[in-house]
């Protein structure tokens, strides 16, 4: 029986890449015989003319069809990839192959401290706010390793401080200058203030705000620029608050419900 199942992304780009590495063998091999060729002419050993002119012609004739074997890229249709899951379950299997962490919920996609967005129009991948136009299986979750294991540069006083500002819109009552604890905010409150104008609910999607959150999270001893802390709460402590669940790199779950500041 015939086996007319469509290659894999990562197949099909192998066995172009095996093809293409054939050319350049055909090629450095062609070069070398052109460069012994003009070597001959420069020294004027014309007894090696013939047989060095027969050379260059018959690995020129290999490069040749060796390229008419590669003319033209496989057919991907990356679009009807992105769109069907079909590149979604490759990049998953690459992933658990390479160790990397990669989860996919609600229609979002997160490899922490990232959050990954398919774009079958543009047939690239959005990593945060970087469009990654390798979307090779395994190139792109080599990227994604390299992310995990990059040294934290989040700014958690800056997060904080924006993070304030929504949370003054939401507790009116409080204020920052007085010292106490501030009211415990649902924290998918703060994300809907946060991505209030459409634009930046796109380039600030929940999944990324959870990133930030799980980050946040890890640096219990921040503080605002004016000083302020933060705590975290539970469910209990905020009416209406919504858990929001963040993955972390080795997959473990955090729930997040609720943030209060408070003005030592």
């Amino acid at each position: 029986m015939t086996n007319t199942e469509t290659p894999t992304l990562e197949a099909a780009l192998s066995a172009w890449e095996e093809q293409l590495a054939a050319v350049e063998r055909h090629a450095t091999a062609a070069l070398r015989s052109a460069r012994r060729l003009r070597k001959a002419a420069q020294e004027g050993t014309v007894t090696t003319f013939p047989a060095a002119t027969a050379a260059l012609r018959q690995d020129a004739d290999r490069l040749t069809a060796a390229v008419d074997g590669v003319a033209e890229a496989p057919p991907i249709e990356a679009a009807d990839a992105f769109s069907d899951g079909r590149y979604l379950s490759e990049l998953a299997a690459a992933a658990r192959e390479a160790g990397v962490m990669l989860m996919q919920r609600e229609g979002r996609i997160t490899a922490y401290p990232v959050v990954l967005r398919l774009e079958a129009r543009t047939q690239a991948v959005r990593i945060g706010r970087k469009l990654e136009r390798r979307i090779r299986p395994t190139v792109l979750v080599a990227e994604l390793k390299k992310l995990q294991e990059r040294p934290n540069r989040f700014n958690a006083r800056a997060f904080l401080d924006r993070l304030l500002k929504a949370y003054s819109i939401l507790a009116p009552s409080w204020q920052p200058a007085q010292k106490g604890d501030g009211p415990l905010i649902a924290l998918t409150d703060l994300h809907e203030v946060l991505t209030l104008w459409p634009q930046a609910a796109v380039d600030y999607p929940l999944e990324e705000f959870l990133c930030d959150m799980l980050r946040l999270n890890r640096l219990p001893e921040s503080r605002t620029g004016k000083g302020q802390r933060f705590e975290l709460g539970g469910s209990t402590g905020t009416k209406g608050a919504k858990r929001l669940a963040a993955f972390d790199e080795t997959g473990a779950q955090h729930d997040f419900y609720a943030i209060r500041f408070i003005t030592d």
